[in-house]
């Protein structure tokens, strides 16, 4: 209930008092309850079609018990997958479900005049809270 509120904050340190301390602006950004980053991206081919792949990690009970998997700690497993050139975002795609994203090479014809033959991605998997992890 607090995120984005400017508040005042006056740390103290050992030896010091409240008074002595100038106040400090501080906005909570709810960085701590984003998802982490997904890993081990992989990419492979086929006709032309880029199949992407990753691993998604958790915050929340992140032992790897089972062999499996973690924990997912969200409502629901969702991924949105940036597509770039640069700084230049040229395409996102949207609605995942699972750690995997087609990126067709009808698709990257449209963003790029041509089948690409490497690709930059940003990989995000999505909370129901916060957003973008």
């Amino acid at each position: 209930s607090s995120w984005g509120i400017s508040k005042k904050f006056k740390p103290v340190t050992i030896g010091s008092t409240l008074g002595a301390t100038t106040p400090q602006d501080f906005s909570y950004a709810a960085r701590a309850l984003k998802p982490y980053s997904p890993v081990h991206l992989s990419g492979s081919r086929s006709g032309g079609d880029l199949t992407i792949n990753w691993i998604r990690r958790t915050r929340i009970g992140g032992d790897w018990r089972d062999a499996v998997d973690v924990p997912l700690s969200e409502e629901s497993e969702r991924y949105e997958v940036d597509i770039m050139q640069g700084v230049t975002l040229k395409r996102t795609i949207t609605g995942l479900t699972s750690p995997t994203a087609l990126y067709t090479a009808a698709q990257q014809v449209a963003d790029f005049g041509s089948v690409q033959s490497s690709i930059e991605v940003n990989v995000y998997q999505l909370s129901a809270a916060v957003g973008r992890g």
